[in-house]
């Protein structure tokens, strides 16, 4: 069994700085981390030492965009 959390139904997440993160109607994401530089992939993750591979994204009500490494979220919000 696993704990089945729909990416879409996400409303916030504690972050390890002891702060809630509000998320915007269907905005959070997971996918791997990729940096990239005009047009150039400067580095992804798994390929870097210290990187993780997976990341999450999402954007608050103000319509700022966050990314942080799957594994800094401690919980997550959701309907």
């Amino acid at each position: 069994m696993s704990l089945a959390i729909d990416p879409h139904k996400v409303e916030a997440m504690l972050l390890p700085d002891g702060k809630w993160y509000a998320v915007a109607d269907k905005s959070f994401m997971v996918d791997a981390y990729e940096f990239v530089e005009e047009g150039k992939t400067m580095g992804s993750g798994g390929q870097v030492q210290g990187v993780p591979s997976t990341g999450a994204s999402w954007r608050d009500n103000m319509g700022k965009r966050f990314a942080c490494p799957l594994t800094a979220i401690l919980a997550f919000r959701y309907s």
